[in-house]
């Protein structure tokens, strides 16, 4: 039982260590509602015509990066 346990934390750990760590669009001298506002935008472009064209993914990063942002680990400012 004790061998099970021990199997488990070890598997639960070496998962915990695969996540990716959060990533937020920022820009300078943009606001969290700005880069919201302009994240949805970006991922609304995925659909042409009510048809999916692209995944949010797919477009999200091009789109984001062509209107001044970029990921950091720090959340963008709540003014």
């Amino acid at each position: 039982m004790r061998a099970i346990r021990a199997g488990i934390a070890t598997l639960v750990f070496a998962l915990c260590g695969c996540a990716k760590p959060i990533q937020y669009w920022v820009k300078s001298n943009t606001d969290i509602t700005t880069t919201a506002a302009d994240l949805s935008g970006c991922r609304l472009a995925a659909n042409a015509g009510g048809q999916r064209v692209f995944s949010a993914g797919e477009l999200e990063s091009p789109c984001m990066v062509a209107k001044g942002y970029h990921l950091s680990r720090t959340p963008p400012a709540q003014n």
